[in-house]
């Protein structure tokens, strides 16, 4: 099943009218520019793919806001729970593509988690886990945005100890873009 779909049914009515993702320079998956403050380069390229845009059905584009729910992609085991930039990430491990060293996993950053979404915890497809981070207190303006990473972690990860410059270590954290499992309709848009 799309995100899309997972993401509207969790947010009805206000998304009935979408149509499809926009992707501004520097939201994509290895984007090596920010889409935020200087849009400048990044540190490294970006690690997932950040939805903040939208376009409805009238051709408007809009965006996601600190109320949107956002739904688990895979059924999985919540792992880790951290402080990111201008929120919480949510590590979740999944019992597909597994192979004998490397585990499948996704990461929700810039998030308020649920109060049931605990370390630990089972969750599965279209179960809310979180709401898009308020992002107004952050020291560089930027939009409410859900960063998605999908990767596979080495069978050595400490999960205690997870954060965010791990998934910058390719021995431990192999990324893999996204769309690759996402299969969305998507379009690239200019410059905000």
């Amino acid at each position: 099943m799309r995100f899309s779909n997972l993401l509207c049914a969790a947010n009805e009515p206000s998304l009935d009218d979408f149509r499809r993702w926009v992707f501004r320079p520097g939201m994509l998956f290895q984007s090596p520019n920010k889409w935020w403050g200087d849009l400048g380069q990044r540190d490294f390229p970006h690690e997932g793919v950040d939805f903040c845009l939208y376009e409805n059905v009238s051709g408007r584009t809009l965006q996601l806001t600190r109320r949107t729910r956002i739904p688990a992609l895979f059924d999985g085991v919540v792992r880790q729970i951290f402080s990111d930039y201008l929120g919480q990430a949510i590590l979740v491990e999944h019992d597909i593509k597994k192979t004998e060293h490397r585990k499948m996993v996704s990461l929700y950053a810039h998030t308020e988690p649920a109060e049931k979404t605990q370390t630990g915890v089972f969750v599965k497809q279209g179960d809310i886990i979180a709401n898009i981070a308020d992002t107004r207190s952050s020291t560089t303006p930027i939009f409410p945005h859900l960063h998605y990473t999908l990767g596979q972690v080495s069978t050595d990860l400490d999960y205690g100890t997870f954060a965010w410059d791990d998934m910058r270590d390719s021995d431990l954290f192999l990324l893999l873009n996204p769309f690759d499992a996402i299969s969305d309709p998507c379009q690239a848009s200019g410059s905000f």
